[in-house]
């Protein structure tokens, strides 16, 4: 696959706000002639969080410029179960030609399994897996987090001199963040031996109690000099608590929203890691594309994740006005 440009993309979105419902089918699109275009589903829990809606619209203006219909289908919270009997009822349509599965969790490893049985072509973006381990998908679109976990280290570990305590919190406990958090820690103290990495603790995906919770976590730790928070939210959460606590630390979090990047702007938070959530999702559609034309892929479509401060938000804030203009378009 042709590896996709974040800033290209992002500019190039003109019907995004068409992600909630679907967007039309495209005449002039690039499926094979004589076979009837058909849908591409996108499966993810916490369907209406943030981060998870840019991804959706990442995905629906891929399919659009491909010439396929794009399908949201997923529940408002974390509940793995309730959203495969989404997916189960969308397969059962039969009018899906690909799917897109935001996994991180082996509950799902079952329904890839049978639904790839059938042949329907199932990408996962975000989660990295070896190949082979989740039998019936396609392949894998996403950043390396044990890359970006190592950078993390290095720069947090920089930005504190190499002493003092640092704390991780996770979204919820999943292959990916689990991950993340072994990764960084390892690094950091093999880096600065000086420096003590408190064991991960979960702050979930509501902000008033994830604040709530990194606000124990500092005052239960008053040597505490900075946070990895290993989701989306985090940023949030670690700006909340330092607010609520009158307690500054080095906070790095993930993810290119808006009201990420304006707390690093601000100084609130001092770093993101940039998962590159709009690349995979856009990629994730035109993967499926090239497996409906019967072409081979690799498993794994590896993309980079940039670490961004202070002194390079200012492409990204920029880059975000001209998705939310032209959504309004």
């Amino acid at each position: 696959m042709k590896k996709t440009n974040t800033l290209l993309i992002l500019l190039s979105c003109i019907c995004a706000a068409a992600f909630v419902g679907g967007c039309g089918k495209q005449t002039s699109g690039t499926s094979t002639p004589g076979v009837k275009l058909k849908k591409f589903y996108w499966v993810q829990p916490l369907k209406g969080h943030p981060v998870h809606q840019m991804t959706q619209i990442a995905f629906t203006e891929g399919c659009r410029k491909l010439g396929y219909q794009a399908e949201i289908i997923g529940v408002d919270n974390d509940d793995i179960s309730a959203t495969i009997a989404l997916a189960e009822q969308a397969v059962a349509k039969g009018d899906a030609a690909g799917m897109a599965v935001w996994t991180g969790n082996p509950s799902w490893n079952s329904f890839i399994e049978k639904t790839g049985k059938k042949g329907l072509p199932i990408m996962l973006p975000h989660f990295p897996a070896e190949e082979g381990s989740i039998p019936g998908a396609s392949g894998v679109i996403s950043c390396d987090p044990a890359e970006y976990a190592r950078e993390a280290a290095r720069e947090i570990g920089k930005a504190i001199g190499g002493k003092g305590t640092v704390a991780i919190t996770q979204g919820s406990f999943n292959s990916t963040e689990n991950l993340v958090s072994e990764v960084f820690a390892k690094t950091l103290q093999d880096l600065y031996p000086a420096v003590k990495v408190l064991r991960p603790q979960e702050e979930g995906f509501d902000a008033p109690r994830a604040i709530s919770r990194a606000v124990s976590i500092l005052q239960a730790n008053p040597d505490i000099v900075a946070a990895l928070s290993t989701t989306g939210n985090g940023a949030i959460t670690w700006a909340g608590a330092q607010r609520e606590s009158g307690r500054k630390v080095v906070a790095v979090a993930m993810d290119y929203t808006r009201v990420n990047l304006d707390l690093v702007r601000d100084g609130s938070v001092y770093a993101l890691i940039g998962q590159p959530l709009w690349d995979e999702s856009y990629g994730a559609a035109e993967l499926l594309d090239q497996l409906v034309r019967g072409q081979k892929i690799s498993w794994w479509t590896k993309l980079p994740a940039p670490f961004i401060t202070k002194d390079n938000v200012g492409p990204y804030l920029a880059l975000l006005d001209k998705v939310e203009a032209a959504i309004k378009r």
